[in-house]
C-alpha cells in the first residue's frame, strides 16, 4: 500500500529526529554537536516536505472523488483516519512519533536554557575577577619622578 508506505516514511524522519535530540543531550551540549543538529534537522525538513506532499498525490490517487485540500502532514493525517479505518493505527503511530519529537525539541530547548545560564553565571565570574585584579595594580609612579627631577 503506498500511502501506508509514506506514513511509514515519515514516522521514521520524526523518529530520526528524535534520535538525533537525544544524541545532542547525551553526549553533551557543544557548539559543533548544535550545529550538526541544525544542519541535520534542515535536511529532514525538506524530506518532510517532500514526504508529505507524496502522501497528498497517492491520497488523491487512491481516493479520486474526493477533494484533497490538505495544507499539512497533519491535516492529511487526519483526513486519512477518517476515509480509511484500516489505516489508524499507522496514524496513531505517526502522531506518537510526533509528539515524541515534540517532547525531545522541549528537553533540547531546556537543555540550551540551562547551558546558556550557565554561561551567564561564568562571564559574571570572569567580569568579577577581572574587577579584583584592576584593584592590584601598581600604580606608575614614572610621572612623579621625572617631574622631582626636574625640579
Amino acid at each position: 500500500m503506498a500511502i501506508e508506505s509514506k506514513i511509514s516514511a515519515l514516522i521514521e524522519a520524526y523518529q530520526r529526529l528524535s534520535r538525533a535530540n537525544r544524541s545532542f543531550i547525551e553526549h553533551g551540549c557543544s557548539t559543533d554537536a548544535f550545529r550538526n543538529l541544525v544542519e541535520q534537522r534542515d535536511l529532514v525538513k525538506e524530506d518532510l516536505s517532500i514526504l508529505t506532499q507524496q502522501l497528498v498525490a497517492a491520497m488523491a490517487k487512491r481516493f479520486p472523488d474526493h477533494p484533497f485540500t490538505c495544507s499539512s502532514m497533519a491535516e492529511a493525517v487526519r483526513t486519512l483516519s477518517v476515509l480509511t479505518p484500516e489505516l489508524e493505527d499507522s496514524c496513531n503511530r505517526l502522531r506518537s512519533a510526533l509528539k515524541e519529537l515534540l517532547d525531545s525539541d522541549h528537553e533540547v530547548e531546556k537543555t540550551i536554557s540551562t547551558l546558556k545560564e550557565e554561561i551567564k553565571v561564568e562571564l559574571g565570574r570572569i567580569r568579577q575577577g577581572s574587577k579584583g585584579l584592576k584593584g592590584y595594580r601598581q600604580v606608575e609612579s614614572l610621572g612623579s619622578c621625572f617631574i622631582n627631577k626636574i625640579k
